[in-house]
C-alpha cells in the first residue's frame, strides 16, 4: 500500500497558498540583497549574517509550502516572481522595505487562515498556525534589528562629528 494522499487543497485557500509561497521567495531575494549592503561594512557583520540567514530560511520556507501543495496532491502554479522593488538610498530603508513586505505576508497569511477556517480544511487551518508564529517571530526581530540599526547609526554619526569638531579645533590659524 503506498503512501496515504490526503485530500487535495480547496481551489479558495489554494490561491492564498501560492502566493504565500510567492511573497516566500521575494522575502528571500530581498534579504539576500540586504545581506549584500552590509557585506562590505565590518560594523554590521551581525546583521548582514542574520539577513543571510533569513534569506535562505526564506527558501527553505518556500520549498517547504510547495512541498506541502503537492502532497495534498495539487500542481503548484506559482503567480510571475518579480524582483522585490527595494529603495537603495540606505540600509535601513531597505530593512524598512523589507518589513513591510514581511507584514503583507501576515497579512495573507491571515487571509489564508480565514479561508481554510471558511472551507474546514483543518489540515490548512494547522499548517498556517505554524507559518503565522514563525512569521511573527521574523516581524518582531527584524523591527529590533532597525531600530539597533538606527541607534547605530546615530552612534557612528555622533562620532564622525566629534571628529570633525577636534580637527576643525586641532588646525593651526595662518599667522599674519
Amino acid at each position: 500500500m503506498g503512501p496515504k494522499r490526503r485530500k487535495p487543497i480547496p481551489e479558495e485557500a489554494l490561491a492564498y497558498i501560492h502566493r504565500v509561497a510567492c511573497m516566500q521567495m521575494n522575502l528571500s531575494d530581498a534579504y539576500m540583497f540586504l545581506a549584500c549592503l552590509y557585506s562590505d561594512d565590518t560594523t554590521m557583520t551581525s546583521f548582514g549574517a542574520y539577513s543571510q540567514d533569513k534569506a535562505s530560511m526564506k527558501w527553505f520556507h518556500a520549498k517547504r509550502i510547495l512541498a506541502y501543495i503537492t502532497e495534498r496532491g495539487n500542481k503548484v502554479c506559482i503567480p510571475e516572481i518579480q524582483r522585490p522593488e527595494i529603495d537603495t538610498q540606505g540600509c535601513i530603508q531597505c530593512a524598512i522595505a523589507i518589513l513591510n513586505m514581511e507584514n503583507e505576508l501576515t497579512e495573507i497569511l491571515h487571509d489564508l487562515q480565514d479561508v481554510a477556517l471558511t472551507v474546514k480544511d483543518n489540515t490548512t487551518i494547522t499548517f498556517t498556525k505554524e507559518l503565522i508564529y514563525t512569521q511573527r517571530r521574523n516581524e518582531d526581530r527584524l523591527a529590533l534589528e532597525i531600530v539597533e540599526l538606527r541607534r547605530k547609526e546615530e552612534l557612528a554619526q555622533e562620532e564622525d562629528d566629534k571628529n570633525k569638531r577636534r580637527l576643525k579645533g586641532t588646525q593651526k590659524k595662518p599667522r599674519r
